[in-house]
């Protein structure tokens, strides 16, 4: 078998294997979308094909429930971002390009709260929420978010700022541009991929979050997405068509999202935005 001969054959073995694994991925989603639009008599009676009257009635009801919950995710998930991006811009840019007395300590002190477990901050982070009287509003959440949203953020970025050439600062600073005029004309279109890739990986996690919504956002009309799909299971019985036609009117806002950013968000990876 010559070398060519070879070289098509294990390309055909390769092909082969990441079709089946790709075909394996998208299984639990044709199951859902299948799902959806059956009742449980119909899921029974044949797992992963269509059973007729199709159901789509179950879209109505789910999308009249689900869209209360999309709206505080995403009214929450947006909030903590811009905030995010905006106090992680300043404080990545002045770590990267000024110095002062105990900036490094100062650094590592703050970047040290990403080796805490998220779950050992739950008590006092909701007994400091109560004190502040913040119980059952929207802020209960998003403060949360962008205090420790923020760090991550933080650090990719200020990776990524000590990176760029300084005499792109000293140029502007020269022409006599200030702080935030070469942080917006230098910075930020060089960090936009970066930026785009982290706000977007930002706002899945907290979109995902589950625990402490849970927690500290009470009545029906506060709930999130995660929080409200979780209150379709009923305790007698849970309807899996109605439940699984909510999972996939819930998921649309973040396949719109990662579609229009999609190019950002390959170029951040592919720029070493998560190499850090």
């Amino acid at each position: 078998m010559s070398n060519i001969v070879k070289k098509r054959f294990f390309r055909s073995i390769n092909a082969s294997i990441q079709s089946i694994l790709v075909i394996l991925t998208f299984i639990p989603f044709y199951f859902m979308l299948v799902s959806s639009l059956k009742n449980n008599a119909g899921i029974t009676a044949n797992y992963f094909g269509l059973v007729f009257p199709i159901r789509w009635s179950n879209y109505a009801q789910a999308f009249s429930r689900v869209i209360y919950y999309l709206y505080n995710s995403v009214y929450i998930c947006g909030i903590s971002l811009i905030g995010v991006i905006i106090l992680s811009c300043v404080s990545s840019f002045i770590f990267a390009k000024y110095s002062f007395p105990g900036k490094n300590f100062l650094f590592y002190f703050y970047l040290s709260f990403l080796m805490i477990p998220g779950v050992l901050t739950l008590i006092p982070q909701f007994v400091l929420v109560v004190n502040m009287g913040l119980m059952a509003t929207r802020w209960a959440a998003i403060l949360p978010y962008i205090a420790f949203g923020q760090i991550m953020f933080t650090y990719i970025l200020r990776t990524f700022i000590e990176g760029i050439s300084g005499d792109l600062f000293d140029s502007a600073t020269i022409d006599g541009a200030n702080p935030f005029r070469i942080f917006f004309s230098i910075v930020a279109p060089l960090a936009k991929p970066i930026i785009t890739s982290l706000a977007l990986m930002n706002f899945l996690g907290n979109w995902n979050d589950f625990i402490w919504p849970l927690l500290v956002l009470r009545g029906e009309t506060m709930k999130t997405v995660t929080v409200g799909l979780y209150s379709f299971t009923d305790v007698q019985q849970t309807q899996y068509g109605l439940l699984f036609a909510g999972f996939i009117i819930a998921s649309v806002p973040l396949i719109v999202l990662f579609t229009l950013n999609m190019r950002y968000f390959v170029e951040g990876i592919m720029s070493g935005a998560i190499k850090a």
